[in-house]
């Protein structure tokens, strides 16, 4: 429970300053706690950096799987993926714009794009699996689509990650309704009955 609140301290730290203006002593102090505290479960500020990350990671992904699990209809599911996904990430992206304009260089924020999709590819596809073989169950989807599930699993979210960075990097949030619809029509449309 200690490391859950230490970890909440920095991200608010983080968010608000940034990684290279926050210190240890900051972050010790927004927890109420020692500096030695702190070193007694985290080696280094990056440490504590890198904790945040997989804590917001991991916070992303339940998101996106709760909306997705919300729905019935595969294609809603789709839909719900996508647009859960993309707002969950520009909630993210809004939280540390600071953070990212003062401590990444213009390159940096790819790297943490990266970084994003590699621990999260498996899950996601197996996700996008799931919700391929409903609408197959179903009877929304070919069946003739069953072999080749996992490769438009990987397409899917290949395609959507795309269409995120372009919403991100370039701000156009207000499109992503029309964008997600078109997406799943698309998709639906190849793969349907």
């Amino acid at each position: 429970m200690c490391n859950r609140h230490i970890i909440d301290a920095a991200k608010k730290l983080m968010q608000q300053y940034g990684l290279s203006k926050t210190t240890m002593e900051d972050i010790a102090k927004a927890a109420g706690k020692g500096k030695s505290t702190l070193y007694y479960y985290f080696k280094s500020k990056k440490e504590i950096f890198d904790a945040v990350i997989n804590q917001e990671m991991d916070d992303f992904f339940t998101t996106v799987k709760t909306a997705v699990h919300k729905q019935v209809d595969a294609s809603e599911m789709l839909k719900a993926y996508i647009v859960t996904k993309i707002k969950t990430l520009k909630t993210k992206v809004n939280l540390y714009r600071f953070a990212i304009e003062t401590d990444l260089h213009p390159g940096a924020i790819n790297d943490l794009f990266i970084k994003l999709k590699n621990r999260y590819d498996n899950e996601e596809k197996m996700l996008i699996g799931s919700i391929l073989k409903l609408g197959i169950d179903n009877k929304l989807y070919r069946a003739e689509i069953q072999d080749d599930i996992d490769i438009l699993s990987e397409l899917l979210v290949t395609c959507v990650r795309g269409v995120e960075t372009e919403i991100v990097t370039h701000n156009k949030y207000k499109t992503l309704t029309d964008k997600a619809d078109m997406l799943v029509n698309i998709l639906t449309k190849g793969i349907g009955r």
